[in-house]
């Protein structure tokens, strides 16, 4: 269902943003496809009280708090990463 490799690339940024975002020793463990009209748009992966979502065509990942508001938006487009407040 994920492709090995592109998870790869994206999970070291997942996990070092998880961790300035105050979560410690976060587990990536379960994915959820997101589909839009039939189509593949990315994938959403709850991990504690954050819900991430990397929208793999705009080459962004979005960090949720529980309530919904967006904590922080990272591009992945770029080769480091970009941070961006919400």
């Amino acid at each position: 269902m994920l492709n090995g490799n592109r998870f790869s690339s994206i999970r070291p940024i997942i996990l070092d943003t998880l961790s300035e975002l105050g979560v410690s020793d976060p587990v990536i463990n379960q994915t959820v496809v997101l589909t839009s009209k039939g189509y593949f748009v990315g994938f959403r992966f709850p991990v504690d009280d954050i819900t991430v979502v990397w929208l793999t065509a705009e080459g962004v990942v979005r960090f949720y708090a529980d309530d919904g508001s967006l904590l922080i938006v990272v591009e992945v487009g770029q080769e480091l990463g970009a941070k961006k407040a919400a």
